[in-house]
């Protein structure tokens, strides 16, 4: 009775470690001589994905020259990052945005374009709370529930050139009153900083009040008083 309990663990064990270490290889595939997407599949039939995920974005010549030198990360070319596992998409996955390109003191600059959106499959299927990123606002939605969350809204106050430039900091004080349909009236400033820092905070609040009522979020009648914050980094 030992040896056959002994041979069934073994069996079992022998099983799982079978069923989660599938020998796999790597496949890449590329579109006019860049690199387009990066995945593995299992070896036993050289088509099922299982593992890591990766499409990236179509660059310049000269783009694809600094990532493929490592002078340029290959995350800022990175277009959507995951996990496969038996062919269905699984665990996080995150799409981002293109790369920002600018040009300073006559050359040429890319940046990293950041997160567009990023959330959990579960056997190819959404689950979870997704968040997608539009600015100031992160939109979030249930798949479990199939419903719309209440987003999560930040505004930052412009820092304006002329303080930057002066090397101008402090606090701008500004008291309003909020309404129920998150209109603001009444804006005073009550702790001024300079003409241009003032502006500045009075257009994040206002700013901040359009988008309350953008996604119909639940306001009250009542005066506000808030700290708006300049400092140099």
């Amino acid at each position: 009775m030992l040896m056959k309990g002994q041979f069934l663990i073994f069996s079992t064990l022998l099983f799982a470690l079978t069923a989660t270490c599938q020998e796999t290889k790597l496949v890449t595939k590329k579109i006019g001589g860049q690199i387009s997407e990066k995945y593995y599949v299992l070896k036993s039939d050289g088509t099922t994905k299982h593992g890591e995920y990766i499409s990236f974005y179509t660059v310049t010549d000269e783009e694809y020259k600094e990532v493929k030198k490592g002078t340029l990360s290959e995350n800022f070319i990175t277009k959507e990052k995951g996990y496969y596992k038996f062919g269905k998409k699984d665990s996080l996955w995150t799409e981002y945005l293109a790369p920002q390109r600018s040009s300073k003191n006559g050359g040429r600059q890319t940046a990293y374009g950041g997160t567009k959106s990023e959330g959990h499959y579960k056997n190819d299927k959404k689950v979870g709370v997704w968040l997608t990123y539009k600015n100031e606002v992160t939109e979030r939605f249930d798949y479990d529930n199939n419903k719309k969350l209440q987003p999560y809204i930040h505004v930052n106050a412009v820092y304006p050139q002329s303080a930057k430039e002066s090397g101008l900091q402090g606090t701008v004080t500004v008291s309003y009153q909020t309404h129920k349909d998150c209109s603001v009236t009444e804006i005073n400033v009550t702790k001024s900083l300079s003409p241009d820092c003032d502006k500045a905070a009075i257009d994040a609040i206002k700013k901040m009040s359009d988008l309350l009522k953008k996604y119909g979020i639940d306001c009250e009648e009542k005066i506000e008083t808030q700290d708006i914050n300049f400092k140099l980094l």
